[in-house]
């Protein structure tokens, strides 16, 4: 197999990692590598460490805890070292439609003529809070 790019990452406004798979099936093996090095403590369940989309771990054959701690090392790496509970939880999610443009200005967030925040938008935020 050739070697290519997979994986691209940056980071949230924070010191989380966000990492993108180019495909399903890299997705897939980034997903069985970051839970071999990083699982869950043994009291964790898969379900409350791997949070929303849990379809990819059907893609690598995990569905319980057991089957997580009984990953091999990958391939590329000798390594076996295991960091269980440095990692809090990983977010599955998938790529959406992204940006629109919306031709109803009542749906907008922010003021078509100041471009400051809608009163809508007001709300919203104070509902969050």
């Amino acid at each position: 197999m050739a070697w290519a790019k997979q994986v691209a990452y940056t980071f949230d406004a924070g010191p989380n990692a966000v990492l993108i798979a180019r495909d399903r099936k890299a997705a897939a093996q980034l997903i069985q590598r970051l839970l071999f090095y990083f699982p869950p403590k043994s009291d964790t369940d898969l379900d409350s460490y791997l949070l929303g989309d849990k379809t990819i771990l059907k893609d690598v054959g995990l569905e319980r805890l057991k089957d997580v701690e009984a990953l091999s090392p990958p391939p590329e790496n000798g390594s076996a070292q295991k960091y269980p509970g440095d990692v809090s939880y990983f977010i599955c999610t998938r790529p959406r439609k992204g940006s629109i443009l919306i031709s109803n200005e009542k749906l907008a967030l922010l003021d078509p003529e100041t471009g400051l925040p809608s009163k809508k938008c007001h709300t919203f935020s104070l509902q969050l809070w």
